[in-house]
């Protein structure tokens, strides 16, 4: 997401964007601890973090699980179609110049999705290998200030300043800080995605809380070191060119003519980890609406190695689709698509407190402290307060569509739903 927006980003409100990236990934971090309490306690449940939406009422709402479920999908869907934009891009500059984007990132999704297809021990192996290539993107990126001091300008970073056309009234500077957290959420907050396999691992109950305490750790970690050395090396003007370009020239600083290579097969590994990190928990969330009869019941269907193929093969229809009809625009996308993501981190609070709340003696999972009531009640202001003022900012049409893509699922749950009830009545009615 950091090479998706940073321009656009650095352009508009310069190097106040690290302290956007900072305090999002925060953020982030603290619902994963929410998320951590909830997926302890409900622990055969596939698809994370919407699937507790279900419990924002005392007795459940299967149209709030649908829509929050729903809306978690359509936030990470286009981000498959995203990644792997980007990926077939740093490939194609890399080694194939002459070649056509849009059927790179096809072929890429191809082969990711057969993987996925293929069970998530395989899965995890393939995102170890490309996390290990990702760790040494990010280290390159981190450690340029360290191995080449002189390269590095304090200045860049402080004083926090925004641009000389940037607003200057307090409503206005309020406005676009407010834009492009709407936008980070989409990054920063993914942390929370490392839920999704929590009805596949074994003991999740006891190591959810530690899988998610590491996985916020991590996206802090990332999300603090690598804005602030790439300001610190490049500036405000630098991170305004492509992407590419930008990475590739830190590569250089750090490891000589070999780094454009290095960095742009790096950052493909981290695109495609990415999209493969996406595939998992949409796929999932899918077949978990299925399970809960939100969708038909081919889309929860499982082959022999438990792999949710009826979702997969769901979901790369859309992706393949997706690439087709946008190409390569992609920052309206993720703005429409982020819509989605905060209607579920708005839900997430509310579930979290009813769930305190109407505890049971027999639940088993850990249970935070009491300052975490008081955690959940400014997350859903915050979350609350980003949705409306910061999607507002990126137009109405942006809402519109985020908003009706959304809110498409609640007459197909209600009527998959009244369709499965027909149908159980029938076969009971001739048995």
């Amino acid at each position: 997401m950091i090479a998706v927006s940073m321009a656009e980003m650095a352009a508009e409100i310069g190097n106040a964007s690290i302290w956007v990236w900072i305090a999002t990934a925060v953020v982030g971090a603290l619902q994963c601890l929410l998320i951590a309490e909830l997926a302890s306690r409900f622990t055969g449940r596939a698809g994370g973090t919407a699937q507790f939406a279900y419990r924002a009422t005392a007795k459940g709402s299967p149209t709030l699980g649908a829509l929050s479920s729903w809306a978690y999908w359509f936030a990470w869907t286009p981000g498959i179609a995203v990644n792997l934009i980007l990926a077939a891009t740093y490939l194609k500059s890399l080694f194939w110049p002459s070649g056509n984007v849009i059927l790179l990132a096809v072929l890429i999704g191809i082969a990711l999705y057969f993987v996925t297809a293929l069970g998530l021990r395989l899965s995890t192996m393939v995102n170890a290998a490309l996390a290990v290539v990702a760790l040494g993107v990010v280290s390159v990126v981190v450690l340029t200030p360290v191995f080449h001091p002189e390269s590095f300008d304090v200045a860049r970073i402080l004083p926090t300043q925004l641009p000389d056309d940037a607003p200057t009234d307090g409503w206005g500077v309020v406005g676009i800080i407010l834009k492009w957290t709407f936008i980070a959420t989409w990054a920063a907050y993914a942390a929370e995605m490392a839920s999704t396999v929590c009805a596949e691992i074994k003991r999740p109950e006891r190591y959810m809380k530690r899988v998610m305490s590491i996985s916020a750790v991590i996206a802090i970690t990332a999300f603090t070191l690598v804005p602030i050395s790439m300001f610190g090396v490049v500036g405000v003007e630098g991170l305004q060119r492509d992407p590419f370009t930008v990475f590739a020239e830190i590569g250089g600083i750090t490891l000589g003519p070999a780094g454009e290579y290095v960095v742009g097969l790096g950052l493909a590994a981290v695109l495609v980890l990415g999209a493969e990190i996406f595939i998992i928990g949409s796929s999932r969330t899918i077949h978990q609406m299925a399970q809960d009869g939100h969708l038909p019941k081919v889309f929860g269907r499982t082959n022999k190695r438990g792999a949710p193929v009826g979702s997969i093969a769901f979901d790369a229809v859309v992706i393949i689709i997706m690439l087709v009809v946008f190409g390569t625009r992609v920052v309206s996308v993720v703005a429409a698509a982020t819509f989605g993501y905060l209607v579920v981190f708005v839900l997430l609070p509310i579930a979290y407190l009813t769930l305190r709340r109407f505890r049971r003696d027999d639940d088993e999972g850990f249970q935070l402290g009491k300052a975490f009531v008081g955690v959940a009640v400014a997350l859903f202001v915050f979350n609350t307060v980003l949705l409306v003022f910061g999607g507002l900012q990126w137009g109405v049409d942006v809402i519109i569509v985020g908003l009706g893509v959304t809110l498409a699922v609640i007459p197909i749950s209600y009527f998959t739903r009244k369709s499965r009830a027909r149908a159980a009545a029938r076969a009971g009615a001739s048995s």
